[in-house]
């Protein structure tokens, strides 16, 4: 399997290095890099990354200001926010800009697991923010063809997923393996014409 690059870009220090520490020791992860700000991110020539977490509020340019103003770059890395701010706007703002998660600081009891997720399933949302996304996205029921495609426990696993339940979660209200749900997971994506979790609570949060 390929490692992976990540940065972190935080202006608490502490909080940064031990994240950084933690994500270093994987055998998934090839190299970490910490940044205090957007702007140091921006001014590193050498790496380019495959994951970026990032706080919302630094010095300089915010981390939603910085995912905006890159939305257009083709390479961007997945980008999951790491933030103090539990409020509605700061959430539906990262995930307009782009952002495949976001993970409030009190939450995070281990970012190892939230990197895999990332890298395996596409994205992450904190506990309780699944419910505010698809207040926000809430759009017509999609189209049934799309739908009656799914088979019934992938249905039963697309409503797990837009109500926030983790892999490991659903595995074990099926009494199932991780790797099975993984997998119903990935035809669930193909299926459906998505490329992570975010997208499903975007476009089916009616289902």
């Amino acid at each position: 399997m390929e490692k992976v690059k990540i940065a972190i870009v935080e202006d608490n220090s502490e909080f940064a290095q031990n994240c950084a520490n933690t994500l270093s020791v994987m055998e998934e992860v090839d190299q970490v890099e910490v940044f205090s700000s957007t702007e140091d991110l921006s001014q590193n020539r050498r790496d380019k990354f495959d994951l970026v977490f990032l706080d919302i509020v630094l010095p300089g340019k915010s981390g939603i200001d910085y995912i905006k103003e890159r939305s257009d770059f083709d390479s961007d890395p997945k980008y999951i926010m790491l933030s103090t701010l539990d409020t509605d706007d700061a959430l539906i703002q990262a995930m307009k800009a782009g952002a495949v998660g976001f993970v409030l600081k009190k939450d995070l009891k281990d970012i190892k697991e939230v990197a895999r997720m990332v890298m395996k399933e596409g994205g992450i949302l904190s506990p309780g923010a699944a419910a505010k996304v698809i207040s926000f996205f809430r759009k017509p029921p999609p189209p049934t063809k799309e739908i009656h495609s799914l088979t019934p426990r992938e249905k039963e696993i697309l409503n797990h997923i837009i109500n926030g339940y983790r892999t490991k979660e659903i595995a074990r209200n099926f009494g199932t393996k991780e790797g099975t749900v993984r997998i119903q997971i990935k035809s669930i994506f193909k299926k459906l014409q998505v490329n992570s979790r975010v997208d499903l609570v975007r476009k089916y949060s009616r289902f």
